[in-house]
């Protein structure tokens, strides 16, 4: 099958369809069975996957199980869970792919500017995150930096839409006061790596044999709570 599609609808609804291992989601529909899962591991509350769409090799999604609109709202519940799975996590990808950008276009109910996929997620990426900041300031956008995960929580009570950048030992939240063009930071991520616009865009470009590789790269991968 071509790596180019006309269309690969990926909602909300997939991501718990998918982690209740419900057969006919995107993912069974684009892969085919090759391979059978992209989940690399599973905790209580949580679900590391790689990308359905990956921009490259490593491109992994972190998730809740349940159906949050953001991350903030998952740390408010799930704050001690969160904060061990993505320090084991973040350990074993630099072990991998090196250094390690998170991303997140968290959304609201009821909001402009909400992410196009309104399940929380979180974008682990191979990729320099100053690059990442610097290309969102030079898009006019400003953050906040935040002392530590447990600084996100009080974002939720806001019921706004806002972009989340972690990388090395700095946490930063931006606020999306303006509406972004849909899928935002995976443009910039694509900038970065030097693909074309739109190829970043993962209802044109899946490259199925990069996350066949992210695959098989984190198979025997330990995570716990």
């Amino acid at each position: 099958m071509s790596d180019i599609n006309e269309a690969v609808p990926i909602l909300c609804e997939d991501f718990c369809q998918e982690l209740s291992a419900v057969e006919g989601s995107s993912f069974d529909r684009v892969y085919g069975g090759d391979p059978p899962s992209r989940v690399i591991a599973r905790t209580p509350n949580l679900a590391l996957l790689a990308d359905l769409s990956p921009l490259c090799v490593g491109h992994l999604l972190l998730v809740p199980n349940r159906h949050y609109l953001s991350f903030a709202q998952a740390v408010q519940d799930h704050y001690d869970e969160v904060t061990d799975v993505t320090y084991a996590v973040l350990t074993l990808y630099s072990r991998t792919y090196g250094h390690a950008a998170v991303l997140e276009h968290g959304s609201a109910a009821d909001t402009e500017g909400s992410a196009c996929i309104t399940h929380a997620h979180w974008h682990i990426l191979p990729v320099d995150g100053a690059l990442v900041a610097a290309r969102m300031h030079a898009d006019g956008l400003h953050h906040t930096d935040l002392g530590s995960l447990q600084d996100l929580e009080p974002v939720a009570e806001l019921q706004v839409p806002y972009f989340y950048l972690a990388h090395g030992r700095y946490r930063q939240v931006y606020g999306t006061g303006r509406v972004m063009r849909p899928q935002y930071l995976r443009s910039v991520v694509g900038r970065i790596l030097g693909i074309p616009d739109p190829e970043w865009d993962w209802a044109l470009v899946v490259r199925r044999e990069a996350l066949r590789l992210t695959v098989q790269a984190t198979r025997e991968w330990k995570v716990d709570k």
